[in-house]
């Protein structure tokens, strides 16, 4: 069953067993939101970002979060987040001769689209491009979610690429009603 932001939240561990000290739980704590944040859609996080998380011991005076426990569920973050990113990722690039429009930056003060998620809209774009009838269709296009960066001024301007998305859904409508 997929992990939700909604699993996340209702994640508990217990202490510790005595005699160790467990890890920090406010680190832990942190770092499940940002888990719940990711999967929620409201923000981005790397399986590597999961693999590596490290937490420090909880205070000598008290037990923090039972480690294997946190690691378990970190285990199953990271499962999650590797199974969503290959329902996401195109197949590698076909390295066609289509040539690339530059998609212009976002303007100061715009958050653009994140340029991770416009390289795997480009890669489907290029599919579409060389396999006519095998490569992706309109709605898979239509329905590619695309982040927004951390901050303005960052990633793609998101009224070119926009524009792109929009123009190839409609391409791949017409070459759709042209083969029935």
């Amino acid at each position: 069953m997929p992990m939700t932001a909604e699993t996340v939240r209702s994640v508990t561990f217990d202490k510790a067993p005595f005699g160790r000290r467990g890890y920090h739980e406010d680190q832990v704590d942190e770092f499940i939101d940002r888990i719940e944040a990711a999967l929620d859609g409201r923000s981005r996080m790397t399986v590597k970002e999961v693999r590596e998380a490290e937490f420090d011991a909880a205070p000598l005076v008290k037990r923090g979060y039972h480690e294997d426990q946190v690691d378990e569920f970190l285990d199953d973050v990271a499962t999650e987040l590797e199974n969503r990113t290959r329902e996401m990722d195109p197949p590698e690039p076909t390295h066609s001769e289509v040539p690339y429009l530059p998609l212009p930056p976002a303007p100061t003060g715009v958050r653009g689209y994140h340029p991770s998620d416009v390289e795997r809209l480009a890669h489907l774009l290029d599919r579409a491009a060389v396999e006519h009838n095998a490569g992706p269709t309109a709605e898979q296009i239509e329905g590619m979610q695309l982040g927004l960066s951390a901050y303005p001024g960052q990633g793609y301007h998101p009224d070119a690429v926009d524009a792109v998305q929009a123009a190839w859904v409609e391409e791949l409508r017409r070459r759709s009603k042209k083969a029935e």
